[in-house]
């Protein structure tokens, strides 16, 4: 359910920057999300198609980029798919792994007219 407050938040960020650039139209919004970040894409985009109705970005298109969770051990320097929380290295078996990539949640632009 908290994706309906991401979306939200996705939309007022899209509608704030629009309106600071005058346009009339947003025609997409491309956003990053990472597979640690308990984030459903699917629901985010359900949530983004009802909530810009009768908004300037009705209509618009939700380009979702997913980032695969990544790891880099901190003994080994192996850099590893980290499935979850418990990353334990491929390489040389130590469980320091530093989480590099997975988490993000960002609106990285705007396409507008």
């Amino acid at each position: 359910m908290h994706e309906m407050t991401i979306t939200q938040g996705i939309l007022d960020i899209a509608l704030d920057s629009a309106e600071k650039s005058g346009a009339s139209k947003i025609n997409e919004v491309n956003l990053t999300v990472g597979s640690l970040s308990q984030v459903v894409p699917d629901c985010v985009a359900f949530y983004f198609e009802i909530m810009t109705k009768d908004t300037i970005a009705e209509g618009a298109k939700l380009n979702i980029n997913f980032i695969e969770a990544k790891a880099r051990c901190q003994a080994c320097g192996h850099e590893f798919a980290a499935e979850d929380m418990i990353m334990k290295c491929p390489a040389c078996g130590d469980i320091l792994g530093e989480l590099i990539t997975g988490r993000e949640l960002a609106v990285d632009s705007i396409d507008i007219d």
